[in-house]
């Protein structure tokens, strides 16, 4: 196959995985903004900010329990199908071994920190789910590397529409923190269940040990330790404002955290559907894999860029629609800074997997984790007591760390990755976005002066931003002929459902 067939096929099929995701994603995004609207008010911000704390708690005991299989399942079932169905068996029983051996450490650690008997409550509930929730990342892993995000995105949708729709009940009905980490407990087990189901046309689940998996888990190493060390330097920010501040400032900054992490959904949808794609062409030689990172970083600029600068605009509409500014106004200058971070993130995320799934460079970026929970602990220990003193909110200064360590990331993937993977790289890529950018706020500055709802404000600046990337030429014919199949697809596929 020609080059630039090969790169139309890599273009459709990432294309076709990413539509998939960001259709769960719709009905992801409404469940996730509908408990948005729900936890802060009327949990209020301390009992939010114990809640928050937890679920920061258990991320962290998710990666332990993992142990580098996001990045390696996907990795060698993308190559070898059967292969990756041994690892995936094998990788289930261990993550149940890591759990027995991780969940009574994570108690340990959050007893040592002198957490309450209510927050180490929560830890526990939560860390009942990772039993199940390791198993369910096993098979969507599984999934990713043979390209069939579909099912996955079945059982997120089940998760996250049962998990809104009952804890909003629960919570008119007065629920506290406890029942909501329950209800997310048992709706984590729903996810597993419905991908079990659908697993069992591509994978025969062998429930034996392979040995072998001994030899990939040291080559896995770095994989692990990367997530490891990524998730503790996005995470810890919350452990820290815990113990240097009080629950209230950790649910300030909770709640701009959770619209945040909301936001962080798109550039993630899409790493899950081009990670199998840098995997497969880790020794390609044509070139195809340099162009479809710098297409990436394109597309990731193009979507985060306005994302930033609407977020920014409107951070006091969202805190005041979500969550009320009696108790979360302090939430809004936290946004703006989060704002800030989000096309360095998007960036970082796309290059952090050419450098897992192709560059073979995963020892110096396991490094660059481990340096990167230093940059944020200093960042944090600096700032935190100092925005503390200042403005009576802490959680300015960990986000200014966030901002900072993500700097730093993104600079370092640039320098590891090997010159030529942006050899096309084009200056261009960034102005463009930009000047649309530009473009769209002008108008949105205008008419935030009017009073105009800030919610049809911003469908107009999604609108103009849209009509402006395509005045200034943003996209080659070729893109814009695969975005109109593919949103012709989608409307064919609606239409046939509706007239079942």
């Amino acid at each position: 196959m020609a080059p630039e067939d090969t790169k139309k096929s890599i273009g459709k099929k990432v294309a076709r995985n990413f539509s998939v995701m960001f259709a769960a994603q719709i009905v992801g995004w409404i469940a996730g903004f509908i408990l948005l609207y729900f936890l802060p008010r009327y949990l209020g911000s301390e009992d939010f900010g114990r809640l928050y704390l937890a679920l920061s708690v258990k991320m962290i005991l998710g990666l332990l329990i993992d142990f580098g299989g996001n990045y390696l399942i996907p990795k060698e079932v993308s190559r070898s199908v059967k292969v990756g169905s041994k690892i995936m068996s094998s990788y289930i029983l261990l993550r149940i071994g890591l759990w027995l051996l991780s969940i009574g450490a994570i108690l340990l650690f959050s007893d040592l920190l002198g957490y309450s008997d209510h927050v180490n409550l929560l830890i526990l509930i939560l860390a009942i789910a990772k039993l199940w929730e390791g198993s369910t990342t096993a098979f969507s892993a599984f999934f990713q590397g043979i390209e069939k995000m579909e099912y996955p995105s079945l059982g997120t949708i089940t998760e996250r529409v049962f998990v809104a729709a009952v804890s909003v009940m629960a919570l008119l009905y007065g629920a506290d923190s406890t029942t909501m980490a329950i209800i997310i407990t048992i709706g984590a087990f729903l996810n597993l269940l419905v991908v079990f189901w659908f697993s069992r046309r591509y994978v025969k689940i062998s429930y034996t040990f392979d040995k072998q998996i001994f030899g990939l888990l040291h080559s896995g190493m770095p994989y692990f330790l990367f997530s490891l060390f990524s998730v503790i330097y996005y995470r810890i920010d919350a452990l820290m404002l815990a113990s240097m501040t009080s629950t209230e400032v950790t649910g300030w900054y909770g709640g701009a955290y959770r619209f945040f992490d909301i936001v962080m959904v798109l550039p993630l949808l899409y790493r899950t559907a081009v990670f199998p794609v840098f995997s497969k062409l880790w020794n390609d030689k044509k070139g195809i894999l340099e162009s479809t990172l710098q297409e990436s970083i394109r597309l990731m600029l193009i979507l985060g860029i306005p994302t930033a600068a609407v977020i920014f605009l409107f951070s006091e509409n969202i805190i005041h629609f979500f969550m009320g500014l009696e108790e979360y106004s302090a939430s809004v200058l936290i946004l703006q800074i989060f704002a800030l971070s989000i096309p360095i993130i998007y960036i970082d995320i796309i290059l952090g997997s050419a450098i897992m799934g192709a560059a073979n460079k995963q020892n110096a970026w396991a490094i660059v984790g481990l340096l990167a929970i230093f940059v944020n602990i200093i960042s944090n220990i600096i700032l935190i007591p100092y925005t503390q003193d200042v403005y009576m909110n802490g959680g300015i200064g960990a986000a200014i760390a966030t901002l900072i360590t993500e700097t730093f990331v993104m600079v370092c993937a640039i320098w590891i990755l090997p010159g030529t993977y942006f050899s096309g790289f084009k200056l261009s890529y960034i102005a463009k976005p930009l000047l649309a950018t530009v473009i769209m706020v002008l108008p949105v500055l205008l008419l935030i002066q009017t009073g105009l709802y800030w919610i049809i404000n911003l469908l107009i600046a999604g609108i103009v931003y849209l009509i402006a990337l395509y005045i200034i030429k943003t996209f080659k014919p070729e893109e814009e002929k695969l975005i109109s199949d593919q949103i012709r697809n989608g409307l064919k596929k609606i239409t046939l459902h509706l007239k079942k």
